[in-house]
């Protein structure tokens, strides 16, 4: 059965820099259990001990991995997209203007760069190359006409993945790093796409 569009830009509440500001409860549920997911893995990891890692080192790929794969699922939400593709209201605070700046936005995302720093020493080419490839990438992404914004990305996506699986080597422990960054910043953060509400919502 073919279910109704309903577009919503507009919203209301404080800011909400990780869901986006008015996400449903399913939306917010999505993202929680995506991180979960991500840090579950490295409690697996550790459980098993299949890395030689310190107990701090689990812990912070942890919170990396809780980072990066909630935020692949909650930049991805239609309150992310209505949130982060609007121009900050004027009762926002002015960090809510900064964040809104794709490329600023991006740039807060060295996670390849701890990788290399704090799990591959000697290797922070890794974390240099990843870091430059996500912020041209966003450059790219956000200066493409909006009708090819979406296949853009998923082509850079698809050339990360190629370049990490046979060129790039990855830090071990974070083969899934590079790729899921890129999917998280490159498609569901910088792509602009309509934002939809439950039917049984009206536009504010």
């Amino acid at each position: 059965m073919e279910q109704k569009a309903n577009v919503v830009w507009n919203y209301d509440g404080e800011p909400d820099f990780m869901a986006g500001t008015g996400a449903t409860i399913a939306e917010q549920a999505l993202g929680w259990a995506a991180g979960l997911m991500g840090a579950g893995l490295y409690v697996y990891l550790y459980l098993t001990g299949q890395l030689d890692w310190a107990w701090w080192q689990y812990l912070v790929a942890g919170l990396l991995a809780f980072d990066v794969a909630g935020g692949v699922v909650a930049n991805a939400l239609n309150s992310c997209k209505r949130f982060y593709h609007t121009p900050a209201r004027a009762d926002e605070p002015p960090s809510a203007r900064w964040f809104k700046n794709h490329l600023f936005f991006s740039s807060f995302h060295v996670h390849t760069l701890l990788a290399a720093w704090l799990f591959g020493p000697g290797d922070l080419l890794y974390g240099v190359f990843w870091y430059f490839f996500l912020l041209g990438g966003t450059l790219i992404v956000t200066r493409t006409a909006l009708y090819l914004q979406r296949p853009v990305s998923f082509f850079l996506i698809v050339l990360a993945l190629l370049l990490n699986m046979y060129v790039v080597a990855p830090v071990p422990g974070f083969e899934w790093l590079a790729p899921a960054i890129m999917i998280k910043i490159l498609y569901a953060h910088n792509v602009r796409e309509e934002p939809y509400r439950p039917s049984s919502e009206t536009p504010a």
